[in-house]
C-alpha cells in the first residue's frame, strides 16, 4: 500500500513540475551549498548547470534532477530525471539539451 501511495504522489509531483504548476518548487537562479556538493559528487559538468532548475537526493528513492522549461532529456523524454545510482545519472546527464 505504501509503495502505491508513494508512486501516486511521485507521479503527481512529476506532472506538476512538467507543467510548471507546482507550488512546492521555488524558482532559483543559484544553487545552495548542498546542491553544489551534489553537482560535484555526481560529476555534472558546469555547462549543464544552466539547464537545471533543481536537484535532490532522497535516501532509498534515488537522485532527482528537474530541468528548466525549454530543456529536455532524451533518455527520459521530459524535464524530470530520476535514477537510483549516480552512475546512471552520469550516463544520461549528457542527453540534456534545449527543445
Amino acid at each position: 500500500m505504501r509503495a502505491c501511495v508513494s508512486e501516486y504522489l511521485y507521479m503527481h509531483v512529476c506532472n506538476d513540475l512538467a507543467c510548471d504548476t507546482s507550488r512546492m518548487v521555488v524558482k532559483r537562479q543559484e544553487f545552495n551549498a548542498e546542491q553544489e556538493r551534489m553537482f560535484e559528487k555526481w560529476q555534472v559538468p558546469r555547462k549543464y548547470y544552466e539547464m537545471i532548475e533543481g536537484l535532490s537526493y532522497i535516501k532509498g528513492e534515488g537522485y532527482f534532477i528537474y530541468l528548466k522549461k525549454g530543456y529536455i532529456n532524451d533518455v527520459t523524454g521530459g524535464r524530470n530525471i530520476h535514477y537510483e545510482k549516480t552512475s546512471e545519472v552520469r550516463r544520461i546527464i549528457g542527453k540534456m539539451h534545449k527543445q
